[in-house]
């Protein structure tokens, strides 16, 4: 009966020995379950910063848009935009007036009040 329990005991601290040595495939699905959340929270917060760039385009666009519709409009508008491209193109302020049917002290009105642009 000695032996019996002398051969259990030794097999028991050899079950535990290579228990130790044994994977733990336990372990190894935690680490994995955690780099997959890491990584989800690292696209999340990718695509969330994506998304308030892109919202911030769209509103200053939007913002863009209700300005230059009431401004497009206008004919005058188009008509000064008109003159002061091609007086940067070097045409003369009475080719200009020619051109656009308009009086040569509107056209130099429209290029005095857009110097800064012009330079």
């Amino acid at each position: 009966m000695g032996i019996v329990i002398i051969i259990l005991f030794i097999i028991s601290i050899a079950l535990i020995g290579i228990s130790f040595f044994q994977r733990d495939n336990v372990k190894e699905l935690e680490q994995e379950l955690d780099h997959l959340q890491l990584s989800a929270m690292q696209e999340i917060y990718k695509l969330k910063k994506k998304m308030r760039v892109l919202e911030e385009e769209l509103l200053q666009n939007d913002v863009l848009g209700n300005q230059n519709s009431t401004t497009v409009d206008e004919p005058e508008m188009l008509n000064k935009s008109r003159v002061i491209s091609k007086y940067k193109q070097g045409m003369s302020m009475d080719a200009i007036a020619l051109s656009e049917n308009v009086k040569l002290e509107e056209v130099k009105s429209i290029v005095e009040r857009n110097e800064r642009v012009l330079t």
